[in-house]
């Protein structure tokens, strides 16, 4: 049997989910992986053998785990119930397993069941999204080459592994080969040859390596003990080198490639950087090539859908207002008028409203028309138990923002969503829960500054403008107050969002229900979900009934007739 699907032509496309599927049916009809299943599924296993570069038993495996794939995690029961194998069995196939590791076909995790102790940990496979992607558009080759890269591109890969290995996608020992292949096959770089050139054990280039992803990647010279021993696969295996961090005795501070962070004139035993004279010898020729590498967490604003939203006029005004300043053509031209003027040339914004109103929606919608994209800050991940570390995250946050003022040829917008934790009012100290007020006001303390010396674009938006620290209300620049939306934006938004709509009962709707935006999206989308269930537009009846389920609290419902208008 001949099955070549493959057009030796540059660049032509390769179906690889036929034969997939092939496999997939040849494992039901075969009753599992065994003899009988070879013997029929064999060209379509040399065929995936051949064009992905994996062993025949790896390419059974991997075809079984796109043919199960459903996006999420699959455990070794899933995985042997498909084959119908032993368990034991697909253990004694781990070395198939990690071949497709290692070709960034899947991604093995080790997670531990028990967050209470180390000794239970469950194994899982997963098909990443890119690989599903690679094999529709029948372009893995391209997925496969690490070689020739640009010195970005390199990069994007030193980012890759990092954060996979971080995440526990990929095992230490496989990162580690997986680096010294990037390195090997990219010598036509200067930056590869200097570091090959140090003659570092592997384990220690990786760790170099790390620090210079988070230099360049990260934007964040810093790196504490903690994230060094993120790498490792227990904390076990970095106890040695952290000893000798401490002590000045290991390789990389003896070499001159790193030392201590310093802060306030004292060393920091526990968080390390670069030295300048690495940075200088090794990164600062790459700097102006490396500002278009992707900022890690950066919404783009043509990613952005376009939505129309409705306002009160006063809201309009304000918003239209702000949309012309932030325009690329006006921005620019309003930031040098400041600067001649002695000026600040930051713009603060506050967005401030119930639940729903639009505020953060906006601030998107603002981004998309002026062309800017968004760095959103998630306030909850600020937060850490150990003492320092919050405000040093807040302080990296700012610094990465900076960092990508300067690398966008258009200075983005830093979102910070649902302030009122940050912003409320400063606690008093001296009380049972002085420490998280310390750690609190410390946090407020250095966003306030950061905020006196914004030199680019920063949007807060709040639920709860009243609890807010009379000092940040004074460095906002402009105030948009979200109320909700009166009679007529409310039947403008039921029209918008459900389509087919009659118009006397939106009236109805908007004057029974005084919901916000969000709450009629809500409707909206469970209007849309009836219709794919059930094929039928729902009943008035039925959106009634959606209205109220929507309304818990049932407080702002005008008891009408039921087609008043």
């Amino acid at each position: 049997m001949n099955y070549d699907l493959f057009d030796e032509r540059h660049n032509a496309k390769v179906d690889f989910l036929s034969p997939i599927r092939k496999i997939g049916e040849i494992t039901r009809q075969a009753g599992g992986l065994n003899e009988l299943f070879y013997e029929f599924s064999d060209p379509y296993l040399d065929f995936l053998s051949k064009h992905i570069q994996i062993g025949k038993s790896a390419a059974a495996i991997f075809a079984a785990m796109v043919n199960m794939y459903n996006g999420l995690e699959m455990t070794i029961n899933q995985l042997a119930g498909y084959l119908k194998l032993e368990c034991i069995e697909i253990i004694m196939l781990m070395d198939e397993l990690e071949e497709l590791e290692e070709k960034q076909l899947i991604q093995i995790s080790h997670d531990c069941i028990d967050p209470f102790s180390n000794s239970q940990e469950a194994i899982f496979f997963k098909l990443p999204l890119r690989t599903i992607e690679a094999l529709r558009k029948g372009s893995y080759q391209e997925l496969l080459n690490k070689k020739n890269l640009t010195i970005e591109e390199l990069f994007l890969q030193i980012e890759y592994l990092c954060e996979e290995r971080v995440q526990k996608r990929l095992t230490f020992k496989n990162t580690r080969t997986k680096m010294n292949n990037l390195l090997n096959d990219n010598t036509h770089l200067d930056f590869v040859n200097k570091l090959l050139n140090l003659k570092l054990q592997d384990d220690d280039m990786l760790v170099l390596l790390r620090f210079f992803h988070y230099t360049i990647n990260v934007d964040e010279p810093d790196m504490s003990l903690r994230q060094l021993e993120a790498l490792y696969e227990h904390s076990s295996n970095f106890i040695g080198i952290k000893r000798q961090l401490r002590n000045g005795s290991y390789i990389l501070l003896k070499k001159g490639l790193i030392e201590n962070s310093h802060g306030d004139g004292f060393c920091d035993t526990e968080s390390y950087r670069l030295t300048n004279m690495v940075r200088e010898e090794y990164v600062g020729d790459m700097i102006d090539t490396l500002v278009e590498i992707p900022i890690k967490g950066l919404i783009l604003s043509d990613s952005i859908t376009e939505k129309k939203l409705f306002y009160p006029e006063k809201t309009q005004r304000a918003i239209d207002e702000l949309t012309s300043i932030l325009k690329i053509e006006n921005f620019s031209a309003v930031q040098k008028r400041l600067s001649d003027k002695g000026m600040r040339t930051g713009f603060a914004c506050l967005f401030s409203g119930g639940p729903g109103t639009g505020k953060t929606e906006t601030s998107y919608q603002i981004a998309r028309m002026c062309g800017r994209n968004i760095m959103q800050i998630d306030i909850a991940n600020t937060k850490s138990k150990w003492f320092g570390d919050s405000e040093k995250t807040i302080k990296s946050l700012f610094d990465k923002y900076r960092s990508a003022v300067k690398r966008q040829t258009v200075t983005p917008i830093l979102l910070f969503n649902e302030a009122d934790a940050v912003f409320s009012k400063r606690r008093h100290l001296g009380d049972e829960h002085s420490g998280p007020a310390q750690t609190e006001n410390a946090i407020q303390n250095i966003i306030l500054q950061e905020i006196e010396n914004l030199h680019g674009i920063l949007i807060a938006t709040t639920n709860l403008s009243a609890n807010m620290d009379a000092a940040f209300e004074r460095r906002f620049l402009y105030k948009i107050d979200f109320e909700k939306p009166e009679l007529d934006t409310r039947k403008s938004i039921w029209l918008s969002m459900v389509s087919g709509l009659d118009k006397d009962f939106a009236h109805t709707l908007a004057f029974r229900y005084d919901f916000s935006g969000g709450q009629i999206e809500n409707i909206a989308r469970k209007i849309s979900v009836h219709q794919v269930l059930s094929g039928l537009t729902p009943s008035l009846e039925e959106m009634i009934r959606f209205c109220d389920e929507e309304n818990i609290n049932r407080q702002s419902v005008k008891q009408i007739g039921f087609l008043a208008a």
